[in-house]
């Protein structure tokens, strides 16, 4: 027996479309710099033409990687982590006394990125399948709430901006439709119920985290909290105060229910040993996370493929 056939055969079963998981809703948790991880998942997903969606939801980097990917330009998310957001000119900590600068600078990555030299095409979006992008909403003296925005019918520049603002880090709002917008993981960080409320079951889903599996977010510190009450000390802004204090009771029961309650979605986690943060900078790490996020999209796809062997 020619010891290549397994081999060959392997390769052939996981370059067959009709092994891999039959799945419909795509849902992209955020995080700043720990977006690589979702990127190298879906860069596997897209060397192997996977694209079997009927819906994309993200949350803040989630959604910039899920809007790429629609579009055919997943490209455009990785390079960006491996370059431009490494310059230096998207970050800023030596903001962070500064009211008057961003941390975060958007503004910037929006023109540099996603409107640049080969920008995001929009127009593709417009006719591929929905993707459904979570802003905040902040209103004065009652609790934010979460809305949803659409690549079909919203602005999707505007849309992305908003969903990545997060709270100090970006200073001010984000202005669309007389609305005030913030980023999109402060109350819906990981939305799959979104797609269920949209009628999709379980076993349609596939939720793509970008912490390991049994982390929990602590309370913010005293120092991080007393930034962000300050600089939202106007009493209309009370509830949305309220509401970052309160973020993490929020996504632990969030990620309470996925685990516990809803255990037909499956999810892909980063491995225990994955060591970017919403901040990082090393280069090292950006592409450990990156090539993290491409073998455990594999291991999610082919096992599926070895299931078939008879």
């Amino acid at each position: 027996m020619n010891p290549l056939l397994p081999v060959k055969e392997t390769l052939r079963k996981m370059r067959r479309s009709d092994c891999l998981p039959h799945k419909k809703v795509l849902i992209l948790e955020g995080g700043g710099m720990r977006g690589i991880f979702p990127t190298g998942v879906l860069q596997s997903f897209a060397d192997r033409n996977y694209y079997p969606w009927k819906l994309v939801i993200g949350s803040s980097a989630g959604a910039l990687t899920g809007a790429a990917y629609t579009a055919r330009q997943i490209y455009l998310a990785r390079d960006a982590f491996f370059t431009r957001l490494l310059t230096g000119k998207f970050i800023h900590l030596s903001n962070i006394l500064n009211t008057d600068k961003h941390i975060l600078d958007l503004d910037w990555m929006i023109e540099t990125i996603v409107q640049g030299f080969d920008p995001l095409n929009t127009g593709r979006l417009k006719k591929e399948i929905p993707v459904i992008i979570t802003a905040t909403k902040v209103n004065d003296n009652r609790l934010p709430e979460t809305v949803y925005l659409s690549s079909k019918k919203d602005d999707v520049i505007t849309a992305l901006k908003a969903t990545a603002a997060i709270p100090y880090l970006y200073r001010g709002f984000v202005h669309y439709n007389d609305m005030r917008l913030l980023d999109g993981g402060l109350l819906d960080p990981i939305p799959f119920v979104k797609a269920l409320e949209m009628g999709y079951r379980q076993e349609d889903i596939l939720v793509v985290l970008t912490r390991p599996k049994g982390y929990r977010k602590k309370v913010e510190s005293f120092w991080i909290r007393s930034l962000y009450e300050n600089y939202f000390s106007d009493e209309k802004f009370s509830s949305l105060v309220a509401s970052m204090e309160n973020r993490y009771r929020k996504y632990n029961r969030i990620l309470d229910e996925l685990e516990q309650r809803y255990t037909g979605i499956d999810v892909i986690y980063p491995p225990d040993d994955f060591d970017v943060d919403r901040l990082t900078q090393d280069p090292k790490k950006i592409l450990e996370g990156f090539e993290m996020g491409i073998s455990s999209a594999a291991e999610w796809m082919f096992p599926r493929c070895f299931e078939k062997t008879t």
